[in-house]
């Protein structure tokens, strides 16, 4: 859905560089919850997806634990990010921390490539997302 591909886009980065054992890169999509496995032994978790928030397209939001954790489930079947940290710690008292990177999409219709706009969000993304697991291995 063209923008609303900007995680994939970032991911496929990401996958570019060269990363430590510890640093794992999952393509999740809208499946969140069948990585409850993986998620509830991360010491730390960063997201990436389109968000609309009425800003200008490519604008980059960055959201924390606390301002997601309160996000109330609809349905189990279909549980979102949000949830599936809370149940994660629920489980193991993990993640530490999550960082949602949010990006305002220009258009989601059908198609594969994020616009301009995006792109230069993407790449943008990827040097903060480097430079956050980089602070975060320390």
């Amino acid at each position: 859905m063209t923008d609303d591909g900007i995680g994939i886009f970032v991911l496929e980065e990401l996958q570019k560089l060269e990363w430590p054992p510890e640093v794992q890169l999952l393509e999740v999509g809208t499946s969140v919850f069948y990585y409850l496995a993986e998620i509830s032994r991360s010491r730390h978790v960063i997201a990436i997806d389109a968000i609309r928030a009425g800003d200008s397209p490519g604008s980059v939001y960055c959201l924390g634990i606390d301002d997601v954790l309160d996000h109330k489930e609809q349905d189990l079947h279909d549980m979102s990010l949000p949830g599936v940290i809370r149940q994660a710690q629920n489980i193991t008292g993990l993640p530490e921390t999550l960082t949602i990177y949010g990006v305002e999409p220009a258009d989601i219709d059908l198609g594969v490539t994020p616009t301009s706009a995006l792109q230069q969000a993407g790449k943008r993304l990827v040097a903060l997302i480097t430079a956050e697991i980089q602070r975060l291995l320390g």
